[in-house]
């Protein structure tokens, strides 16, 4: 699951400091840049995504023993060191695509054998939620505001808690994942949590326009593409939840 990357404070001067290492850059942050950066990085999660869809078996075995659920802890653990050390951002986004290519291809791969053509409708859904978000965006039809900031941000906390019960839970026989369920509340669930993961993504897209504005150094790109490409993993692992959820309940 993504977690908010990109904040008010991600482009302040001291987080630039730190991600210049205090040395003044002539380049600058740009569009162009951000969309280069992260059209690699979707690249690297898209090889390692084959590589678990060819490997499904052996990478869902892996996911299942307690080495994934410390791996995971330790993938949320650099993404937020990140956070504090956006220099380092174009290795960790690297690291944080090829991980979660492999679980994205492996999950995928289980998907598409319960419900054929599912993959190719989450990637379609999530392309054209991105589509809309740019649009709604540039055309300001929906406006990022500190109040949306701040209720999206508490809805991803409170998101990423049930997220963590659920599965620490899971460890000890004890079935609490209701959202899980092909049925209305699971449905509506799914539901809320995609738009929350489309709302994150509009807010990505609002702090690094405001950040390519402020002339932001061009380091700053790999930690905008990093962003990006949490956000767009969450946004296509809900939808593809969602879509399941919908098949199933038609059963």
């Amino acid at each position: 699951m993504s977690t908010q990357l990109l904040t008010d404070e991600t482009f302040s001067a001291q987080n630039v400091a730190i991600a210049t290492r205090g040395k003044q850059e002539s380049g600058r942050m740009t569009l162009m840049g951000v969309t280069v950066k992260s059209l690699l990085f979707i690249a690297i999660t898209m090889v390692f995504g084959a590589i678990g869809w060819n490997r499904a078996l052996s990478v869902i075995e892996t996911t299942s023993s307690l080495w994934f659920l410390l791996g995971y802890l330790a993938l949320i653990a650099i993404s937020i060191w990140a956070m504090a050390n956006p220099q380092w951002a174009s290795i960790v986004g690297a690291i944080y695509g090829a991980m979660m290519g492999l679980w994205m291809g492996a999950i995928s791969r289980l998907y598409e054998a319960a419900w054929d053509g599912i993959v190719a409708q989450a990637l379609l859904a999530t392309v054209c939620v991105f589509v809309v978000c740019v649009l709604l965006y540039n055309l300001e039809v929906v406006r990022v505001t500190p109040r949306l900031v701040r209720a999206t941000g508490l809805a991803m906390i409170g998101i990423l808690a049930m997220y963590l019960i659920g599965w620490v839970l899971s460890f000890f026989n004890v079935d609490v994942v209701f959202w899980n369920e092909p049925n209305a509340i699971g449905i509506i669930v799914s539901v809320i949590i995609s738009a929350v993961a489309a709302l994150n993504l509009l807010i990505n897209l609002d702090t690094i326009n405001r950040g390519i504005k402020s002339g932001a150094p061009a380091v700053m790109e790999w930690y905008s593409a990093f962003s990006l490409l949490a956000a767009l993993i969450w946004l296509y692992m809900e939808i593809l939840r969602l879509l399941a959820l919908t098949r199933s309940s038609s059963r």
